[in-house]
């Protein structure tokens, strides 16, 4: 996600804070029963639109079963708001205790889907 953000620029966004990347990860049940995710998003801001229609989101996200280790990592979130700042978010995502925790574990649940918010 990181390397589609850098290479595949988006021309319908209205700036550079219009194609931005969030990273997350935490314990939740969103309707499915609790799992641990850790999850990279793309959020696009479509020029041609007005207000929350603009706002679209293709997300990347792993899910694990929940453990008493996970919950230890809590939840968090961090911004990249363009391109300039690929570098130091790219070090802040493989630096951080969540992708570290299941860097080798193969998640048992991945999904990759876009919506508008």
């Amino acid at each position: 996600m990181l390397e589609f953000f850098e290479l595949v620029p988006v021309e319908a966004c209205v700036d550079d804070q219009g194609d931005m990347l969030l990273f997350q990860w935490g314990t939740y049940d969103w309707g499915d029963g609790k799992h641990f995710s850790i999850n990279i998003t793309r959020q696009f801001i479509e020029s041609k639109m007005e207000g929350d229609d603009a706002i679209s989101q293709l997300q990347l996200t792993f899910k694990f079963p929940p453990t008493k280790e996970s919950a230890t990592l809590g939840s968090a979130s961090r911004w990249c708001k363009g391109k300039a700042d690929i570098e130091d978010f790219r070090r802040f995502v493989f630096s951080s205790k969540a992708f570290a925790f299941e860097a080798d574990t193969d998640p048992p649940n991945v999904s990759v889907h876009h919506e508008y918010v």
